[in-house]
C-alpha cells in the first residue's frame, strides 16, 4: 500500500513539474500601425480607436457597453467615410435608437483572423457566413482578391486592413456599413 501511495505521489509531481514547464505567465503586447495610427492588444477596441480622425463615428459607438470586459471576438470596424451614405436623420437614428444592435451586427465571436475568413470562403465555395452575436448571418466573400462582408439587405463593407488585436480578440477595418435585419 505504501509503495502504491508514493508512486501516485511521484507521478503528481513529476506531472505537475512538467505541465508548470509549459505556463507562461507573461502576455506579449502585439502593435500594429495603419495610416500613422499604431493600435496596441493591450487596450479594448474603443481604447484602440477613440482619438483618431479615422474612426470620430465609430468610436462613441463602440465606447457604450456593448461588449463584456472579458467577451473574446472579432469586430469589423468602420472607418468615417463608411457614414457618407447615410443621410441626416439615418445617422440620429442610428446613433440614438438602433446603436446597440448596429454595433453588435459587427461583432462575431472568437478570435476570427484574415486566414480563417479567406478558409472559410474557399470551403464554402466563395461564400462563408458568421453568426454574429445578435444571431445574426453576416456573409463573408471574396472579389478580386480582397474579402468583402455583406448584410441580408445587399449592403458591403470591404476589409481594407486586417488583423488588428484587442484586448479580447481581433479587428478588422471596413469601409462600408452592415445593417442588421428586422428580425432582430
Amino acid at each position: 500500500m505504501k509503495l502504491k501511495t508514493i508512486l501516485l505521489v511521484c507521478l503528481f509531481a513529476a506531472f505537475t513539474a512538467s505541465a508548470q514547464k509549459y505556463t507562461n505567465t507573461t502576455t506579449q503586447t502585439t502593435t500594429k500601425e495603419w495610416k500613422g495610427l499604431t493600435f496596441s492588444s493591450e487596450k479594448s477596441i474603443f481604447q484602440n480607436i477613440e482619438n483618431t480622425d479615422q474612426f470620430s463615428k465609430a468610436a462613441p459607438l463602440f465606447k457604450k457597453d456593448v461588449i463584456a470586459e472579458d467577451a473574446m471576438l472579432t469586430a469589423f470596424v468602420m472607418i468615417d467615410n463608411s457614414f457618407s451614405k447615410l443621410d441626416e436623420d439615418e445617422e440620429k437614428s442610428l446613433f440614438a435608437d438602433s446603436w446597440k444592435s448596429f454595433v453588435t451586427y459587427h461583432l462575431i465571436p472568437g478570435r476570427v483572423d484574415s486566414n480563417a475568413l479567406s478558409k472559410a470562403v474557399a470551403n464554402g465555395n466563395g461564400t462563408a457566413y458568421f453568426n454574429t452575436i445578435l444571431g445574426q448571418r453576416l456573409g463573408v466573400k471574396e472579389v478580386a482578391g480582397k474579402l468583402v462582408l455583406f448584410d441580408g439587405q445587399g449592403n458591403t463593407a470591404n476589409i481594407i486592413a486586417e488583423d488588428f488585436y484587442h484586448k479580447n480578440g481581433f479587428y478588422h477595418i471596413i469601409d462600408g456599413l452592415l445593417l442588421p435585419g428586422s428580425n432582430q
